[in-house]
């Protein structure tokens, strides 16, 4: 009887180790496969700088004369407000492959999105309550997103990419992409003429390690 009860002992102690052991090593395996995961990487937007550059020549070298000129560019003010990096040989227009190379310049970081924040001045006085839109060149595609912003009292906005308009892994991120932007600037109740909106001539392209920039608009 004596070595009855130690064999059933012995076997519910067995037992009890082997599932012991199991429950260990089913949580460990949980454990890493959750920390091989981590956060998922920032989505770095796709813009290829030969195929971009030739869809601005498309859309902005009116002449075909394989140069964007002052003129032209009045129509792309994200790039002729940044000319000095475009063109390189000082002769006062971009060509095709200097602007290739500018645009290789702009992406090859491999950034994400970067922190922007855009004063609005009107009639130098700062301008609460403006509403921002930074709208990318059509020729940098569909995966550069359009960012927005709203003025605080100091007249200053942090631009933003909706959520709706990102991935999954940039939800929550404040920041822009890399790339070349037209500006349109509105507000509910002051009078902003159209040059800053339907018919906006107000440019911006990022830069690295410069976060902010100065809109200075007239009501006249």
């Amino acid at each position: 009887m004596k070595f009855s009860t130690f064999s059933v002992s012995f076997r519910a102690c067995e037992f009890r180790s082997i599932w012991l052991l199991t429950f260990f090593v089913a949580f460990t395996l949980i454990s890493l496969e959750g920390c091989s995961r981590g956060p998922a990487a920032v989505h770095v937007p796709e813009v290829d700088p030969v195929e971009s550059s030739k869809q601005a020549f498309e859309l902005y070298d009116t002449d075909n004369d394989g140069q964007l000129s002052d003129t032209e560019l009045a129509a792309c003010p994200g790039i002729q407000m940044h000319l000095q990096l475009y063109d390189k040989d000082s002769d006062g227009s971009v060509s095709q492959q200097e602007l290739e190379e500018q645009l290789n310049s702009l992406v090859s970081g491999q950034i994400g999105v970067t922190s922007l924040r855009i004063q609005v001045r009107l009639d130098g006085r700062p301008l609460p309550g403006a509403q921002i839109k930074l709208v990318p060149e059509m020729y940098l595609g569909d995966d550069v997103n359009v960012a927005y912003g709203t003025t605080n009292g100091r007249g200053t906005a942090t631009m933003d990419i909706r959520d709706e308009d990102s991935p999954a892994s940039d939800h929550g991120l404040l920041g822009v992409h890399y790339g070349t932007y037209k500006v349109e600037v509105t507000h509910p109740e002051a009078s902003i003429p159209e040059k800053y909106n339907t018919q906006t001539t107000l440019g911006y392209e990022t830069e690295k390690g410069n976060p902010s920039f100065v809109l200075n608009l007239k009501s006249r």
